[in-house]
């Protein structure tokens, strides 16, 4: 895999759509994007969308914290009418390690869930999409698409596939018997958290730190009863202070995210 550090940057722009879905968008060779939408307005004013990537399978994108090499996924709204927020729902990703770097990342066909915050009548989403993507070579890639959903009448193949997308995102965990205090030692540049339950399956477990990219390492046992993450890089005092950190992991039962407060007292000053 080469790495592209200048920007060897692709750009696509699809012209506003009123529909469930807009058409797709090739942003890099054989990779295309579009949204698609329920059409659903729920309760609580939100309608849930996706943001669908089409690439071969042995091409990828990231996921919030990409890791080593890659871009994050970004979606800008500015310019959308009665749209108020929009939330990125990250299915798990696969953790891999490719000539000595640690990714987290996506292959072949993926759909993101958005959860989109409606605000009066007629929303229209514009989403200015920046992505990495990673085959032979890595490059950034950006798209401009528009849908103005139809909340008459719900699209029951797009909220189907839009739901089934949400099964793989991470459920909150409690984290009770299985995940104490979590610590960074700053001697060894490492998250370390207490393991309570010695069967629990920890194989998986991506630990980040909410609001940043730092990258972690896969988990280690240093003694019984400890996980450690090991800091892959620098990390600024400041950005450790006051820090949420996320362990997420996958299950039997499906993944989940488990979260607790960084202790401060183990924080270099």
């Amino acid at each position: 895999m080469k790495i592209i550090a200048a920007f060897l940057a692709v750009s696509a722009l699809a012209g506003p759509c009123i529909a469930s879905e807009t058409d797709w968008v090739e942003v890099a060779p054989e990779v295309s994007v579009r949204l698609v939408s329920s059409d659903i307005l729920d309760d609580s004013g939100t309608v849930w969308m996706g943001l669908e990537i089409d690439m071969p399978l042995d091409t990828k994108t990231y996921w919030r914290v990409p890791g080593e090499t890659g871009l994050p996924l970004l979606i800008d709204t500015e310019g959308s009418q009665s749209v108020g927020g929009l939330e990125i729902k990250w299915p798990f990703p696969k953790r891999e390690i490719a000539e000595g770097y640690l990714d987290h990342a996506f292959y072949g066909r993926v759909l993101f869930p958005l959860a989109v915050t409606v605000e009066g009548d007629a929303p229209t989403l514009v989403a200015d999409i920046t992505m990495g993507i990673c085959s032979d070579i890595c490059v950034p890639a950006n798209a401009r698409l528009e849908i103005t959903p139809r909340l008459d009448v719900p699209d029951a193949p797009n909220d189907f596939r839009i739901r089934q997308a949400l099964a793989s995102v991470p459920l909150p965990h409690d984290g009770q018997g299985v995940l104490g205090e979590a610590r960074f030692d700053t001697n060894a540049e490492a998250i370390v958290v207490d393991l309570l339950d010695a069967d629990f399956d920890h194989s998986s477990m991506i630990a980040d730190i909410a609001d940043t990219n730092l990258v972690f390492g896969e988990p280690e046992v240093a003694k019984p009863g400890q996980l450690v993450f090991a800091l892959l890089g620098r990390a600024d005092p400041d950005t450790l202070d006051d820090a949420q950190v996320r362990f997420t992991f996958d299950s039997n039962e499906g993944p989940f995210e488990i979260s607790r407060p960084l202790m401060a007292s183990n924080i270099a000053q």
